[in-house]
């Protein structure tokens, strides 16, 4: 049996679930698909509120403020007093000042309460979870087959990175040249990089005047900060690496930078962005070209309006950041809604 609705969504991320909300409070009728089993796509918060995803957002950034003060979240600013690490070859530095985490702000208990609030307040059966979107098929409206149902739409939106969606979902008639050659090379935001976190029982490097930054071109984690939460009620320092990684080396390079205590976490968690199928297509790693970024091709309708593109990498507004998720939502939300109308 085909199931109905004006909207598909594909991708129950930032973007796809803002999208979602605004077209709900517009009266249309949207019903958002995601694999996962889980809201959120690159929101990823787990116990003690550390991401394993995106992790700030800025003040400047309005979207993302007004669905903090929608979805009655609390946020503080990023934790950044103290002087950062320089790490190079052979030399461990302290400098004075902390340039690196001036301005970001942070949400108690996570970013992934930005999805799960946004969840809450759509419409009952509007997300559906662990449902696959296989294939595409334009003409008389669009037909969205999954591993589960069939589906009938006006408009589709891959809310999701385009490359990715590239790579799992089929598309009949295929997509135009153009278009696959700007999507197949856009870079996915994260994609390639995998996020550590190690957790103490408390932020022991603040009490020696460090702020928990540094900057390092040893490795394995090239950019690392505090990320404790507000009260110190934990302690925990993450970084960014591209490399393949193992605690022992991470806990090393910890340990050269803010001192012994680094070495003995009471645990390290990880995200390797580019192992999960969801998020980075294959070849991730040689997707650099972020000049791609709010490309006029992915922000453009396809199909006389019946597809969009909505992820963060589709905006010019902070694109890779939440608020280019949100951006990316408002300024499709906008379209269809002329369309439909």
């Amino acid at each position: 049996m085909t199931r109905a609705a004006e909207v598909i969504v594909v991708g129950a991320g930032a973007s796809g679930l803002r999208l979602a909300d605004i077209l709900s409070r517009a009266g249309v009728s949207v019903v958002v698909i995601e694999a996962r089993d889980r809201v959120g796509g690159r929101l990823l918060s787990v116990d003690p509120g550390i991401d394993l995803g995106a992790t700030w957002f800025w003040q400047n950034e309005n979207d993302v403020r007004e669905v903090i003060a929608e979805c009655g979240l609390e946020s503080f600013p990023q934790y950044a007093s103290g002087n950062m690490m320089y790490q190079i070859p052979g030399s461990v530095q302290e400098l004075d000042g902390n340039p690196l985490d001036q301005q970001a702000w942070r949400i108690k208990g996570g970013t992934q309460g930005l999805a799960i609030g946004l969840a809450r307040i759509l419409p009952a059966g509007t997300l559906q979870l662990s449902s696959k979107v296989t294939e595409l098929q334009f003409g008389e409206g669009v037909t969205v087959t999954t591993d589960r149902d069939v589906w009938k739409a006006k408009h589709v939106v891959l809310a999701l990175p385009p490359a990715t969606a590239l790579a799992n979902i089929s598309f009949t008639p295929e997509l135009p040249a153009d278009l696959i050659n700007i999507v197949k090379r856009t870079p996915v935001w994260m994609g390639a990089v995998t996020k550590v976190v190690a957790i103490y029982d408390s932020p022991f490097w603040r009490a020696r005047g460090l702020s928990g930054s540094a900057m390092s071109h040893v490795g394995p984690l090239r950019e690392i900060h505090d990320v404790s939460d507000q009260d110190g009620n934990f302690g925990a320092l993450f970084g960014f690496s591209r490399e393949k990684i193992t605690d022992a080396a991470v806990t090393t390079q910890l340990a050269e930078l803010f001192g012994p205590e680094a070495k003995t976490p009471r645990s390290v968690v990880s995200k390797d962005w580019s192992k999960s199928e969801l998020t980075s297509p294959p070849g991730v790693f040689q997707l650099n070209d972020f000049q791609l970024f709010g490309s006029h091709v992915l922000r453009d309708s396809h199909f006389d309006g019946q597809l969009h593109f909505a992820s963060t990498e589709t905006a010019i507004d902070s694109p890779g950041h939440i608020q280019g998720a949100f951006s990316a939502a408002r300024r499709t939300s906008k379209s269809i809604v002329a369309l439909l109308r």
